[in-house]
């Protein structure tokens, strides 16, 4: 339970938010381009799988980013 509190605490914080939204930016685009890069180049159709991956993908590092800040501040 502490781990969750520790986001929502972050969440709660505006700058821990914003943190954790660039972070998501920049990861998760990243990983966006790991992930469907080569698909997308190829010309592959995307399907309602790689969709929902595509939407999921960002939220990933912001609730990671999110739990780091918070468990630090809970030190």
């Amino acid at each position: 339970m502490r781990h969750l509190s520790a986001i929502k605490c972050s969440i709660k914080d505006r700058n821990a938010r914003f943190v954790a939204f660039g972070v998501a930016l920049i990861v998760g685009s990243c990983l966006l381009a790991i992930n469907q890069g080569i698909p997308f180049l190829l010309g592959e159709p995307m399907t309602p799988g790689r969709w929902i991956s595509a939407f999921v993908t960002p939220i990933v590092p912001f609730f990671v980013s999110c739990h780091g800040q918070g468990m630090k501040k809970a030190d």
